[in-house]
């Protein structure tokens, strides 16, 4: 729990710099420093809930004397290493942005091919199974 806590202090506090430098530099831009604002509130949310509801977790990430291989749980899942669809998938979300912002026929075009990557995907990881 002390590990949890002190990255999401840590980048809350990041959070707050970070939104009065941008107010600073842009000259009184309410709307980033808003969402950057936000952004810190919400990390500081989560570090409290962590403190006051889950102080009695024992978490793996606190023990320092712990080896990877004793934290090591339970199988999450098949994840292909070796195949080609993940940077397919990247590729036609790029073209299904592109599409959104310029091109509207790139639009159609990215999402048919997310939608063939995302079903190749699928059929390749429960064959591995």
């Amino acid at each position: 729990m002390k590990t949890f806590v002190t990255l999401f202090i840590s980048s809350a506090t990041f959070g707050i710099v970070i939104a009065a430098v941008y107010y600073v530099w842009s000259r009184g831009e309410w709307a980033g420093t808003l969402l950057l604002g936000l952004m810190a509130i919400g990390l500081t949310f989560a570090s409290g809930y962590a403190i006051l509801a889950e102080r009695d977790a024992d978490l793996d990430g606190d023990r320092k004397d712990l080896e990877n291989a004793d934290a090591a749980g339970e199988d999450l899942g098949i994840y292909t290493t070796s195949s080609a669809w993940p940077i397919l998938m990247a590729f036609s979300v790029l073209v299904f942005l592109i599409g959104a912002v310029w091109i509207p026929f790139l639009l159609a075009v990215g999402l048919a091919a997310m939608l063939l990557v995302l079903w190749r995907l699928g059929a390749e990881s429960s064959r591995i199974a």
